[in-house]
């Protein structure tokens, strides 16, 4: 493996010319009274969103940093965008909100962060002198729609003079695969140790400048990476801690269209990096076993296995319940299936929405869906949203659990419900249908409609048959 280190004085020096200006011949005003605030980066071996293997940065389309201003004892970090843009030089502009001034309240440090991001203050803080910011890293981040970048961390602390030094606050590793066959790819990292790879990271000011990213815990451990492929080629630069023997991870990368998993692999020991360097690591997916998706099952159930299973209706407007699988053990009856998120409702003042029916047949009794002419004993009902958020809530008896994804576009369902509480649930087999309406509540009172928008199986079809053990 071919191994190179961008050499630290190439990557110290980053000059910005920064001027303030507010007269309304030269920057225009909005009428709100913010102004416009200009500054010029250059970046002679450094900044940016990739590089070569002689370590050369340039800025590009879409840069964007945020600069810290300050109104009295309020802070807040203002977006800056690239407006033009010549190899390592280029143009900032952002707009400034009436009565703020570039740098700190407490001492008028001028900090522009790369990139631009959610960043915080910490100066009201206990070690807020120690660690004076939080630096953003999101968890998921999608070249799709925001453009590549590698996005490695970096500051600057303007002078009296406006001048800003681009520096780096830790390393990073740039993972290339290739050899890819899907179109667009997910690629997951989890770190196995306690150090953070995304969320607020404290960024500390003594003894050196550099993000902590230490002690974290469930999502924080984690980067999610969406990407097309080029040419079977995908790029991927995760940041991490400088130094410290941080970095020990869990990589996948899947098919982002289908979710099957193309390669796999977990790290058997933890690994520093000297600050600012970008360690490259190639990996050919060429002769990987795809691995098919498959959902998260609370109860160790692999979905892709189960044969009792029904297509959903394909009819205009009725087809937004996918699929439709269930199996048994002793204790629970499992069911699972996926219905279009597009086909579900999508509105923040719905308390519940989208009532279902699950029908429970053992071939006995006269009541029936209008859908299919297979009776049911019972209906087990349930909303698929809560405060328009997928979940199966309902309160019926013998409800165990549920759990729920999104993959593909659609929403997941896996639900249990207990054998003893329902007398259909005593025999050898059972029969099953599924559909789902337009009815939501408001408060306390029910609105919308029961019109379908979905059928598992489809209409005037025949049920799905379970074996019971």
């Amino acid at each position: 493996m071919k191994r190179f280190y961008i050499p630290f004085l190439l990557m110290a020096a980053a000059v910005v010319a920064a001027c303030e200006t507010r007269i309304a011949i030269e920057e225009p005003v909005v009428s709100d009274g913010s102004y416009v605030y200009t500054l010029t980066a250059t970046a002679p071996a450094i900044t940016k969103s990739d590089y070569t293997d002689a370590g050369k940065f340039n800025w590009t389309e879409g840069d964007k940093i945020s600069v810290l201003f300050h109104n009295g004892n309020d802070n807040k970090f203002f977006t800056f965008a690239a407006s033009s843009i010549d190899g390592a030089s280029a143009t900032f502009t952002g707009q400034i909100e009436s009565g703020y001034e570039i740098g700190a309240s407490t001492d008028g440090t001028k900090w522009a962060l790369y990139p631009a991001g959610e960043h915080g203050v910490r100066f009201g803080e206990t070690d807020g002198e120690k660690f004076p910011l939080t630096f953003h890293i999101p968890a998921i981040t999608d070249y799709t729609k925001d453009g590549f970048s590698a996005n490695i961390p970096m500051y600057a602390q303007g002078d009296a003079d406006n001048k800003f030094e681009f520096l780096h606050l830790g390393a990073a590793y740039k993972f290339t695969f290739t050899d890819i066959e899907a179109s667009k790819v997910k690629f997951l990292v989890e770190n196995q140790t306690t150090y953070r790879l995304s969320g607020d990271v404290k960024l500390r000011n003594q003894g050196g400048t550099y993000l902590d990213q230490a002690w974290a815990d469930g999502a924080d451990k984690t980067l999610t990476y969406i990407s097309n492929v080029t040419n079977g080629t995908a790029v991927f630069y995760v940041p991490v801690r400088y130094y410290a023997e941080c970095f020990q991870p869990i990589i996948s990368l899947c098919d982002d269209e289908t979710g099957d998993q193309i390669y796999a692999k977990t790290a058997t020991v933890a690994k520093g990096l000297e600050k600012g360097h970008v360690q490259p690591i190639n990996i050919s997916v060429s002769g990987a076993v795809v691995v098919p998706w498959s959902f998260p099952s609370a109860y160790d159930i692999d979905w892709n296995e189960v044969t009792a299973s029904a297509a959903g209706d394909t009819g205009e407007g009725y087809d937004g319940i996918v699929c439709l699988k269930a199996t048994a053990d002793a204790s629970n009856l499992y069911v699972y299936f996926e219905i279009k998120n597009s086909a579900l409702f999508d509105d923040a003042g719905y308390h519940y929405s989208n009532y279902s029916h699950l029908y429970i047949g053992d071939g006995t009794g006269e009541k029936k869906s209008w859908a299919w002419e297979a009776p049911y004993v019972h209906s087990f009902t349930s909303w698929l949203k809560y405060n328009n958020a997928p979940r199966y809530i309902n309160w019926n008896d013998g409800f165990v659990g549920q759990s729920n994804t999104e993959h593909n576009g659609n929403i997941c369902y896996e639900v249990a419900i207990a054998r003893a509480s329902y007398s259909a649930l005593s025999g050898s087999s059972i029969t099953l249908c599924m559909d789902a309406n337009k009815l939501y509540v408001v408060g306390e009172e029910w609105q919308g409609e029961e019109t379908q928008i979905g059928f598992a199986p489809a209409r005037w079809q025949d049920a799905l048959v379970v074996t019971l053990p």
